[in-house]
């Protein structure tokens, strides 16, 4: 998921990145989505395992041939001040040295507190919930529940965050969301953790053998759901808030520190759940809780923003000064063109 953020830049307007990052988060989860329906039918006992793998073989080699067919490396013209300066003046080209180059703004995100915090707490509740959600049956195995009925829940719970992520991502591309990137992220994670603590309340936990409040099958699809809903409308915003703080670095860069702790975070968790399933239920609540502490002390700085304004404005003047003197027209167009190297 590295590139989502730097294929939104690179392509879209500063008022379609959160949706742009948004689709392709929603491309990355379909296929999560179908597997929670499919992959119990296909695998019905462990000799099939093969069977799953096939398919994921098939799959790639599907997406593949997408990619060589048509799939162009830059727009016709930028769209944004962004996008311009990841198309003619990449850090990598004018640097030089690949591998330090990497290595220097790698260490530049991670020592910035602000990134730190968001891409850690952002990995942490992504890897999370996503070990959660996968190991559904094994939580609700005790409880007399089916592994086709955990896959049903998982499908819901993809379904809502594919859901949650696109129309967040609306929201956030609107004029008066377009700064509040950090207001959305806690609003979508408090939600989310309440909908954790429901889930909670209606499961065996390390304190009590009992559920303290009784759920149905319906009332635990829809805890499970609202999950899935508010943690996929989270997603997006912390990809793009990433980008916003770390400007002009690339986009790649931070999303893939994010997709590092993710990765990380997911590891731990499932090497601990196969015996120790309400001690998981406990870590996904209090992980997420910790999350939603560390980002409320982000500092959110909109650098890609601002220059991208800045930018906009300075185009303005130029046209609007081109217009009442034409005969200076060419001369001041140099200047900006020298402005921008």
């Amino acid at each position: 998921m590295a590139p989502v953020s730097q294929l939104s830049c690179l392509w879209f307007g500063m008022n379609e990145r959160t949706r742009a990052t948004a689709v392709a988060l929603f491309g990355a989860s379909l296929g999560v989505t179908v597997g929670f329906l499919i992959t119990p039918y296909i695998v019905s006992e462990p000799d099939n395992i093969p069977y799953l793998l096939y398919l994921h073989v098939g799959l790639s080699f599907f997406a593949v041939i997408l990619t060589l067919l048509y799939f162009p490396s830059i727009p016709p013209s930028p769209p944004s001040a962004a996008a311009e300066l990841l198309i003619y003046h990449p850090l990598s080209e004018e640097q030089g040295g690949h591998v330090k180059l990497y290595l220097r703004n790698l260490w530049q995100c991670l020592s910035s507190p602000s990134c730190l915090l968001l891409s850690l707490a952002a990995g942490i509740t992504t890897g999370a919930l996503g070990a959660w959600a996968g190991l559904l049956a094994t939580i609700l195995g005790p409880m007399n529940y089916s592994e086709a009925q955990a896959g049903w829940f998982g499908f819901g719970n993809s379904l809502a965050s594919m859901f949650g992520s696109l129309v967040m991502g609306s929201i956030a591309d609107r004029q008066y969301f377009q700064r509040r990137l950090k207001f959305l992220i806690l609003a979508s994670l408090i939600c989310c953790f309440l909908s954790i603590t429901w889930f909670q309340l209606g499961v065996r936990t390390l304190f009590y053998d009992k559920p303290l409040v009784p759920l149905s099958i319906s009332t635990i699809a829809l805890s499970i759901s609202f999950t899935g809903l508010f943690a996929g409308a989270a997603s997006p915003l912390m990809y793009e808030c990433l980008a916003e703080i770390m400007h002009p670095l690339p986009e790649s860069l931070s999303a893939s520190t994010l997709a590092q702790w993710n990765n990380v975070m997911a590891l731990i968790l499932l090497s601990i759940a196969p015996k120790r399933y309400k001690l998981m239920n406990l870590l996904v609540l209090l992980l997420t809780g910790v999350a939603i502490i560390m980002i409320s002390f982000v500092k959110v700085t909109y650098k890609r923003k601002d220059e991208d304004e800045r930018k906009k404005h300075d185009r303005k003047e130029l046209n609007d000064d081109s217009q009442k003197n034409p005969y200076k027209q060419g001369f001041i167009s140099q200047n900006f063109r020298n402005s921008q190297i």
